[in-house]
């Protein structure tokens, strides 16, 4: 075999043309540097030899951030490409090399053929397209290009490699999955962690979105349209209806999902979607599963840190609660936390001898507000005043135009015997087996959920999931979430044994390690074609390789297990020096690359921290804003129209929505339904 050198393959902009190593492959052209930075020793430990080579412009570049990656770039891509043969022969897990070149040439021959088309499209030289691709990929030549595609394809394996080996817990060590899920034994917080990773605490989502052109900003007397209402009754009353599945209410959703059953897919701490959406889910969860108090020192806290919702939440404003709260103090108590932010201060809300903890619409809302979608007009009168007074609005309003998470119970709110003008309504439990009230066959209240009290149901899916509503500023959000991360069972209904790790398995169906009899994220639906299970069971597993969602430092996690990797009982790292040592055998560039790979880590979930802090405190400003516009001592309270005003939308009380009228003894008197 003969000596190759290796300049660092990702600054040859400034340094040097990328080459292979020896072993028999092509050795292309490279630029010669004065000194060796790494000598990389063959197995012979003789005549096959790599050498990553640097020059002056590393006292410029190497003690940087920007050079230090570089050199780790290079470093790894030397022994990528010059272990990838042997790794591959020996470990039969990973993809050929053979296979690797044959792939190669593949997607060459594909991007020639890309060159021809555009050359044809374009009125082009073929030539010229061919130049252009070969800028966009940083090379020179066609085999540059094939050595380019070879290398990507080895990291994609080795990659799959790792994935495949580290997925489980082996050895006392936690796998992927379980640091990915965060039911790992041995997590830890960021200081003094075992494995150093965080996770991200994902939940399978199925969502139906009814959009509403209602201002997002208007706490008190936002607008809807008689479509947007009536769609509202539509999606509840199939909610309610046996009949129908929750995918087939699905269907009426303002969103992409609606033809995958709802399914957004693996929400977790990094997923950007609306603050009520995230936000509401984690607090939710934490009061479904009775998980409530904050203890620093309790096998929970770091699930609640994690959330934003433990002793990091900084910011949070000390005079919303000032018996529970004290300047300078932090939070612990999340129960707390969500009723004195989430529960809605509207004073309008039905009655109830105790307090809930998360606000509870009574299923009659929706119906009302579809059975009074289209009242704009009393006979030919049309009521003075904003919109705002319209039956649907003052409905709207009155119950869910607030941005805290709720939930639907199973009464039927009063209209006969409210007092006209007062905002108070009472409600009664609905005993569903009425035929008379509506025609429903069997509906799934389950009781017993998030400590509501008294008699009061909860509306769940068919699996009996509770179904969780909010309001953002795309519209009212309905909401299952399949499996909590709170609880390694589904504590929406305890109704099987699948664990969380279970539930994000990465088998298929057809696999001897697919949990037997279990619900997983993989079968949410059955199919015939396995390959819908093969996509399902890969997004897993994209997520827990994303750089973006789950650790920041995958990349390095197969840098050092190719270190680690043993060919013919010698380590790898074994034979890698480092000409920058000095007498007591420490290496800048190599301290510096172990720096920068705990450095990222530890800014990662500084980031992640940062981020779920930050939207805390976001919405639990916007939170506290809407319900002083909402309270009643508010000096804005005269806004609502009392809810009765939507009740008695008939002719006996049209001069209610007038703002000045003669009564019968010829006073005058100001209309109750009338706001401007």
């Amino acid at each position: 075999m003969k000596k190759s050198k290796l300049s660092i393959g990702l600054v040859t902009s400034f340094i040097g043309a990328l080459a292979l190593t020896s072993c028999g492959q092509e050795t292309p052209s490279v630029t010669k540097n004065k000194t060796n930075i790494v000598n990389f020793t063959g197995y012979n430990g003789k005549t096959d030899k790599i050498e990553i080579n640097v020059d002056e412009l590393y006292s410029e570049y190497g003690n940087s951030k920007e050079g230090t990656t570089l050199y780790y770039n290079a470093i790894l891509e030397a022994l990528t490409r010059y272990e990838y043969p042997l790794i591959s022969a020996q470990d039969p897990e990973l993809k050929s090399y053979e296979r690797i070149q044959s792939e190669a040439k593949d997607k060459v021959r594909a991007v020639q053929q890309t060159a021809k088309d555009n050359a044809k499209n374009n009125g082009t030289d073929y030539d010229e397209e061919w130049d252009k691709i070969l800028k966009a990929n940083d090379v020179k030549s066609t085999k540059a290009l094939r050595l380019k595609f070879i290398y990507e394809l080895e990291k994609e394996a080795l990659g799959d490699w790792y994935f495949k080996a580290h997925s489980e817990s082996k050895d006392g060590v936690s796998g992927l999955r379980e640091q990915y899920l965060g039911v790992s034994e041995d997590w830890k917080a960021v200081t003094g962690k075992t494995e150093n990773v965080d996770s991200v605490y994902p939940y399978h989502i199925l969502h139906i979105l009814v959009k509403l052109s209602a201002d997002k900003d208007d706490y008190v007397r936002g607008t809807i349209t008689e479509a947007e209402a009536t769609k509202l009754w539509q999606v509840v009353r199939m909610l309610l209806d046996s009949k129908f599945t929750w995918a087939e209410a699905a269907k009426l959703s303002d969103d992409t999902s609606k033809d995958d059953f709802g399914d957004v897919g693996i929400m977790s701490t990094n997923t950007s979607f609306y603050n009520e959406f995230k936000l509401g889910i984690y607090a939710f969860d934490a009061l479904l599963s009775k998980v409530n108090t904050y203890d620093k020192d309790g096998d929970d806290a770091h699930i609640y840190d994690a959330f934003g919702l433990g002793n990091d939440l900084n910011g949070y404003p000390s005079t919303v609660v000032t018996q529970t709260l004290a300047d300078g103090e932090r939070r612990e108590n999340v129960q707390a936390l969500v009723n004195e932010t989430m529960v809605s201060k509207v004073n309008y809300h039905v009655s109830t001898a105790a307090t809930d903890i998360l606000p509870t619409i009574p299923f009659d809302v929706f119906k009302l507000i579809g059975d009074h979608a289209k009242d704009e007009k009393i006979d030919t009168f049309e009521p003075e005043g904003s919109s705002a007074s319209l039956p649907r609005n003052v409905l709207f309003n009155a119950f869910l135009n607030f941005h805290s998470p709720f939930v639907i119970t199973n009464e039927k709110i009063d209209t006969t015997s409210a007092t006209f003008g007062n905002n108070d309504v009472t409600a009664a439990t609905y005993d569903f087996s009425d035929p008379n009230y509506l025609s429903i066959d069997k509906t799934n209240f389950l009781g017993g959920k998030i400590g509501l009290t008294g008699n009061k149901k909860v509306l769940c899916d068919a699996e009996g999931n509770v179904i969780i509503g909010v309001r953002s500023e795309a519209g009212i959000h309905f909401m299952v979430m399949r499996k909590s991360v709170f609880k390694n069972t589904n504590v929406a209904v305890e109704k099987d044994g699948t664990s969380l790790l279970d539930y994000y398995t990465t088998a298929i169906p057809t696999d001897e390690e697919y949990p037997a009899n279990g619900q997983t994220y993989v079968n949410m639906k059955k199919s015939d074609d396995v390959s819908y299970y093969t996509n399902r069971a890969n997004t897993i597993k994209s997520d827990i390789k994303s750089t973006d969602t789950f650790d920041a430092a995958f990349d390095y996690r197969i840098y050092e297990a190719l270190l680690d990797f043993k060919v013919d009982g010698v380590a790898i790292k074994d034979k890698i020096h480092f000409s920058d040592e000095d007498e007591d055998g420490n290496s800048l560039v190599e301290n510096n690359i172990q720096k920068n790979i705990d450095l990222l880590r530890e800014n990662h979930h500084e980031n992640r921290y940062n981020s779920i802090n930050s939207a805390w405190q976001t919405y639990l400003l916007m939170l506290m804003n809407q319900n002083q516009w909402r309270s009643e001592q508010n000096q804005f309270a005269d806004a609502f129209v009392p809810t009765t005003c939507a009740f008695k939308f008939d002719a006996d009380n049209k001069d209610e929505w007038k703002e000045t009228y003669v009564d019968d003894q010829g006073k005058v008197q100001e209309g109750r339904c009338y706001v401007k």
